[in-house]
């Protein structure tokens, strides 16, 4: 580095308060906003690709995490249901039938219906209907339904905010702003 070179850096360092300037490239808001978010995205790919065993796993610990015991668990395809016990620790505890499904697709109120009738029906109090998708507007008014046992709805992106919450296979790092990490390794040993 020439001599003129450090006279340039000296000078620029004493009029910032003893700080060397940074030079810093122009930042894309919404570019930024997409890097951040786009752990979502990851994350439900990760949880399409698992295997059904490993799926079954991390949803068991998920429910487990979130509070329900003696769970009884069956699957089919893509789709995991039981029952289980939600709040046995407290004075107030009740049975829970739970539904899982993956797939992208949206879930409709007809599979509420099934869900209710096939799943819940005389085996629990409330129930609770999770999917890596979506679920139609008529299967969020089917589900909230005042005639009927209540169904909680869960779709996929309340699920990966849940596993975040939860720190199951995900965790973050506050640098600047909130970085998640996937865990790969950990789903890989689900």
């Amino acid at each position: 580095m020439s001599q003129d070179e450090l006279i340039k850096i000296e000078e620029e360092t004493a009029q910032n308060d003893g700080r060397p300037q940074v030079s810093q490239a122009p930042v894309d808001a919404e570019e930024l906003v997409e890097g951040l978010l786009r752990w979502r995205d990851e994350l439900t790919d990760m949880l399409e690709q698992l295997p059904t065993e490993a799926f079954e796993r991390l949803i068991l610990q998920l429910l487990a995490k979130d509070g329900v015991s003696d769970i009884d668990v069956g699957h089919a395809n893509d789709t995991i249901e039981g029952t289980g016990v939600f709040g046995g620790g407290g004075f107030l505890s009740f049975r829970v039938s739970f539904r899982c499904i993956r797939g992208g697709k949206r879930i409709s109120s007809a599979e509420v219906d099934d869900f209710r009738r096939g799943v819940m029906l005389g085996r629990a109090d409330k129930g609770l209907l999770i999917t890596t998708g979506k679920f139609t507007q008529e299967a969020v008014l089917k589900a909230a339904s005042d005639r009927a046992p209540e169904i909680r709805l869960i779709d996929g992106e309340e699920l990966v905010g849940k596993l975040k919450e939860l720190q199951l296979g995900v965790r973050t790092e506050q640098v600047l702003v909130e970085r998640v990490i996937i865990e790969t390794a950990w789903f890989g040993e689900l």
